[in-house]
């Protein structure tokens, strides 16, 4: 598996309130001299780009959990399966008792 670009370790590696911090910075650093339009437009845009990533993210969250769903009720029909036939094996096995 090829590893990851160093930006990104750094990056997802910082603790939570490092991360927010870093955000509340770089969004002030923004503002520098654009007009409130330009703030209004440029703040929309990174918006769009973050929906973008959530839904793709959700997307992909929703479809590892149906498929992980599956497997666990394939898995359960397996065992419920296994049982019947262990079942039906040892009354097929097992002598009768003594009356």
């Amino acid at each position: 598996m090829p590893q990851e670009p160093f930006f990104t370790q750094w990056f997802f590696g910082l603790p939570a309130e490092l991360m927010t911090a870093l955000g509340t910075v770089l969004g002030f650093a923004l503002l520098g001299d654009l007009t409130a339009g330009q703030q209004n437009s440029l703040g929309n845009f990174l918006m769009l780009i973050a929906q973008v990533l959530e839904t793709n993210s959700a997307q992909n969250q929703l479809k590892q959990e149906l498929t992980q769903n599956r497997q666990i009720a394939d898995l359960q029909r397996t065992v419920d399966e296994l049982r019947t036939e262990l079942a039906d094996l040892q009354n097929r096995f097992t002598p009768p008792h003594p009356r």
